[in-house]
């Protein structure tokens, strides 16, 4: 899915077979967990945008992939549910994978001729910004930060006690670590607590 990553997985798939790349989503970037998040009596509505962006370069043919992770993620809090209208809150997430996609490729390709005895680590930073409006109006934006390293051939894992994935099952991860603290940021302002907040409509 991800640019750098393709193409740091192509070239050492070739070039080796049967080594297989492991993700590990950074344990560094992990503020709440949906423990620690605040059930309510019923959930709030949402409308779900979003954007990816390679190195600030958009990249629409990821949105549709991007928005379901999303929608799922949002789902899983157990505060939000999302709805093609307009809900309590309209959200915006903008996701940019920060990456040095020629290293990526060198590095792939250097493992490769190595038969992963040389092993190699990529890293993929996410700058992740969410921006809603509530059902009153009142308009914010939230950014956070996150990465997934990606080990193949012979190396070891970048952190101890962290169990390794796919890079897409790493994605989806971060994409779900990020909402929770987003959720979690909005319930300490007081928001998500209750019940959702009702629209009024002039007579």
């Amino acid at each position: 899915m991800l640019k750098n990553m393709i193409a740091f997985v192509a070239t050492a798939a070739l070039l080796v077979g049967c080594v297989t790349p492991k993700a590990y989503v950074d344990p560094n970037y992990v503020k709440v967990t949906a423990a620690d998040i605040k059930p309510v009596a019923k959930k709030h509505k949402s409308k779900v945008e979003v954007e990816f962006k390679s190195n600030g370069e958009l990249k629409p043919a990821v949105h549709d992939v991007l928005h379901a992770k999303v929608v799922m993620a949002v789902r899983n809090t157990g505060v939000l549910e999302t709805d093609g209208a307009a809900g309590d809150f309209n959200i915006m997430v903008v996701v940019n994978n920060v990456a040095d996609t020629g290293d990526a490729a060198s590095k792939g390709f250097m493992t490769g001729l190595t038969l992963g005895a040389a092993g190699s680590v990529v890293t993929d930073y996410y700058e992740i910004s969410i921006s809603y409006t509530d059902g009153a109006g009142e308009k914010k934006q939230k950014s956070y930060k996150h990465a997934l390293h990606t080990t193949i051939g012979n190396k070891e894992a970048p952190f101890p006690n962290v169990t390794p994935t796919t890079v897409d099952g790493g994605f989806d991860i971060i994409i779900q670590q990020v909402l929770l603290n987003f959720v979690a940021d909005l319930q300490k302002e007081g928001k998500l607590t209750r019940v959702p907040y009702l629209r009024t409509v002039a007579p």
